[in-house]
């Protein structure tokens, strides 16, 4: 009650007063009209698009595909669904590597290589901050079916701290890893 404005705290004596149908009628009716407010939040959020450093990657690596390709649908989707699998892939490996990193000891830097072994990549600095990151949130969740989705929150959070500044990400992520050696 500490917490409660007054008209709540009023509210809170007539709801004990009241009759136990009332108090479901009320308790239903508070739950649908939250229900309301947490479907209006939804729908407010704007729907997902491409960032345009994403597109011009895509644009640069499209080798081999037929120009006009994605007018086509059917063989777009085609396409979409392979891209899709193989990032799913993807992010499958690399968390089976954190998870094998844990259980091992891995250091950071070599569990970065074994990450970007098969690909033209390198393990910088930044890398090594977002794989200790990674690693930070999969201890955190234990690696959860909501990993991904902590990881993007993670990063969310980290980016509009930083105000997109790509120095402030990565020495935020490099805390991570700090606070991780120690």
């Amino acid at each position: 009650k500490k917490k409660l404005r007054p008209d709540q705290r009023d509210e809170v004596e007539a709801f004990f007063s009241d009759t136990v149908l009332g108090r479901q009628a009320k308790l239903f009716i508070g739950m649908m009209s939250l229900e309301n407010k947490v479907d209006a939040f939804r729908s407010a959020t704007p729907p997902y698009q491409l960032s345009d450093d994403l597109k011009d990657i895509l644009k640069r690596y499209r080798f081999d595909l037929p120009v006009g390709i994605e007018h086509d649908y059917a063989n777009w989707e085609k396409i979409s669904t392979y891209v899709s699998f193989a990032l799913t892939q993807n992010r499958s490996k690399v968390k089976k590597a954190i998870k094998a990193s844990i259980k091992s000891n891995m250091n950071i830097f070599a569990l970065a290589q074994s990450i970007v072994s098969s690909t033209p990549c390198r393990p910088t600095l930044q890398l090594c901050a977002r794989v200790a990151l990674m690693r930070s949130v999969y201890v955190e969740c234990r690696g959860s079916e909501k990993y991904w989705d902590l990881i993007d929150a993670r990063l969310e959070f980290i980016r509009s701290k930083a105000d997109g500044s790509a120095v402030k990400i990565t020495r935020c992520c490099l805390l991570s890893w700090d606070l991780q050696i120690s």
